[in-house]
């Protein structure tokens, strides 16, 4: 019995068409019942009607109700049929989608399929019909009420749900402002496009210039709140960057704005649209220049949950969409709510809204989105941020959130991440604004920092990443300061950014307090690269001497850095904590003395300077000299 059972269970037919057997009937035919004898259940007729010549009546019978013996078999058979139509009807579809080798989607074999015949129509349609129940399934279950359960109001939507979770203090009621005229408002659109949309291009200029004509014609008679929406957020991302301190005059003019914006929460926050993802992109955007009010990563967030719900991380989601402009807005809003995500994630140390693995969307098109108006601005310079947001991601997702066994030395991957952002950085466009040459190295040196940091996979043993991890992290902060001190850089400065100096603070001073015997030695310390190390990044000789001095002018930048977020935006925590931190470090750094410079007429602090001996190894090359000069 045994031995068939396995030849039956090693038969791959054994499965399609399995035996349809009861082990003991369901309930006795009622010629057996009436005479209280046992029935087997043998079909078509029980041994007992068959001796008995009634055979017809036994298998015919409808004294068996629905659910016994019978019909159970029965169902079992529709059951088996239905199933087998449908597997079949799955196999058919899945010839027409695989797009090559190993079952991967591609856009062209899609669009191939779509003229393969009626069938590849009907799974158009129900991909577009299912893509539109799940836009209404998630508005239904946040906006519907319940009669049953106290608590659940009217009042319960989409839009109070999302403010309630990411409000971190209510916004203070201000009297309410007009709107500013339109021949104000243009500088500050511009300085909009300059900077924020420059970076996260979620929308169509056209569009948004269309939204202004409708606020600003006709007292906004005929204006949508989508556009009112819209245009008080931009205005109030505008002032908030120039704000200086917290509730100045252009913080106030901010809060106004959002405070007469969210009027219309109710109608422009709802999810099952790509409009209503642009309303959330609009308020976390507005988020990193007013985190004392709203909280970044519960918006973008929550952007990301309703991107998936909508299937925008996946082209193949988008073949019932025939317009180009429609497809292209989709990849826009994909990858901007990917950057964010990704930016805002690593700089507080949580996990992302969705794997990398699981998306499969094409970059925009490189050239100009809007054809028609000529001043439009190029999207070429997010997308190059959203190719360096790939490299964080692998690495940030690689180091700490891949289930593997920790290892002490620098593993391979990790330099090949390391070549892969440089080469970004080698090939950004150049471009003549004047900001994002600097956006693109912070960018690459804080990606080069997450790469080279420890993490709870391995710890740096190795004394040429230690030197790597010390000198970028002084570069990061320099270049982050140099934003600080001018006043005409100053507005492209965010919440996230100071989260970010504060990150790198961390991981800096932990680096140094480990290794603070190598990193600020008297000898130059720059071993030799290991031979298996697949090009790793460069290591300069200036970037090894003066060590005293680069490190303290680091907390120095750091220390300014951090206390300008607490005035602007009531980060107080991060500049209190910092100061903790960093004391324990400062005892072992030469305190500066004050000093007068004839020459600047001032009193300046000046450093020890830390100068090589006589005769040091540098890379295997001895260098002679004894004087300051010859190294400057």
């Amino acid at each position: 019995m045994q031995g068939t059972c396995a030849i039956r269970m090693s038969d791959p037919s054994f499965l399609d068409k399995p035996l349809l057997k009861v082990s003991r009937p369901v309930a006795a035919c009622s010629r057996c019942r009436t005479a209280k004898i046992k029935c087997d259940g043998k079909l078509p007729a029980c041994s007992a009607c068959e001796r008995a010549g009634k055979t017809d009546t036994c298998s015919s019978s409808d004294e068996f109700p629905r659910g016994k013996e019978r019909s159970y078999v029965g169902s079992l058979e529709t059951y088996c049929e239905r199933l087998e139509r449908k597997t079949a009807e799955l196999r058919r579809r899945k010839e027409l989608l695989s797009g090559g080798a190993g079952g991967i989607i591609h856009e062209s074999s899609i669009t191939s399929a779509s003229s393969a015949g009626p069938i590849a129509h009907a799974h158009r349609q129900e991909v577009s019909n299912i893509d539109d129940l799940v836009g209404d399934f998630g508005y239904l279950s946040v906006s519907a009420t319940s009669r049953d359960f106290q608590g659940i109001t009217s009042n319960t939507s989409f839009a109070n749900m999302l403010l309630s979770v990411s409000l971190n203090e209510q916004i203070p009621k201000l009297s309410p402002r007009p709107l500013p005229s339109r021949p104000e408002i243009s500088p500050l659109i511009q300085h909009y496009f300059d900077i924020f949309y420059a970076q996260l291009p979620f929308f169509h200029e056209t569009t948004f210039w269309a939204s202004v004509d409708s606020v600003y014609q006709n007292g906004a008679h005929f204006a949508k709140p989508f556009d009112n929406w819209i245009v008080r957020l931009v205005l109030a991302i505008v002032y908030g960057s120039m704000s200086s301190t917290s509730m100045d005059s252009n913080h106030r003019k901010a809060l106004s704005l959002v405070q007469d914006a969210l009027q219309y929460a109710e109608e422009v926050l709802r999810p099952g649209s790509l409009v209503g993802i642009q309303a959330i992109m609009l308020l976390a955007q507005y988020s990193l220049v007013d985190p004392a009010h709203f909280r970044s990563w519960y918006l973008v967030g929550m952007a990301a949950r309703v991107l998936v719900d909508l299937g925008l991380h996946q082209d193949h989601h988008a073949e019932a969409v025939s317009s180009v402009e429609q497809r292209d807005l989709r990849r826009r809003v994909f990858h901007c709510v990917y950057s964010l995500d990704r930016a805002t994630s690593a700089a507080l140390d949580r996990t992302f809204s969705f794997s990398g693995d699981s998306v499969n969307v094409a970059l925009p098109s490189a050239s100009r989105a809007d054809q028609n108006y000529i001043f439009s601005h190029s999207s070429e310079p997010a997308w190059s941020v959203v190719r360096i947001r790939r490299i964080l991601s692998a690495a940030y997702q690689e180091k700490y959130f891949t289930a593997t066994e920790p290892s002490s030395p620098t593993p391979i991957s990790t330099w090949i991440l390391c070549s892969q952002a440089a080469e970004w950085f080698n090939n950004t466009p150049k471009t003549s604004s004047q900001y994002l040459p600097l956006l693109y190295r912070l960018e690459f040196l804080y990606t080069t920092i997450i790469i080279l940091s420890p993490s709870t996979r391995y710890l740096p043993s190795c004394d040429y990443t230690k030197l790597l991890i010390f000198n970028r992290c002084i570069d990061y902060a320099h270049q982050l300061h140099r934003i600080h001190e001018s006043r005409t850089w100053l507005p492209i400065l965010t919440s996230l950014d100071i989260m970010r100096i504060y990150q790198v603070s961390r991981r800096f001073i932990n680096i140094l307090t480990q290794n603070i015997d190598l990193l600020v030695s008297l000898v130059p310390a720059t071993p030799q690269v290991p031979d298996h190390f697949p090009h790793p990044p460069p290591l300069e000789l200036e970037d090894c001497l003066q060590c005293h001095e680069r490190a303290v002018q680091f907390l120095t930048h750091v220390s300014s850095l951090l206390e300008y977020g607490a005035r602007k935006w009531s980060l107080h925590s991060l500049s209190q904590d910092f100061v903790k931190l960093s004391a324990s470090v400062r005892g072992q750094l030469p305190t500066p003395t004050v000093t007068y410079d004839p020459t600047l007429g001032t009193y300046a602090p000046e450093v020890p300077a830390i100068l090589p001996p006589a005769v040091f190894q540098y890379n295997g090359v001895t260098f002679e000299n004894s004087s300051r000069e010859n190294w400057n």
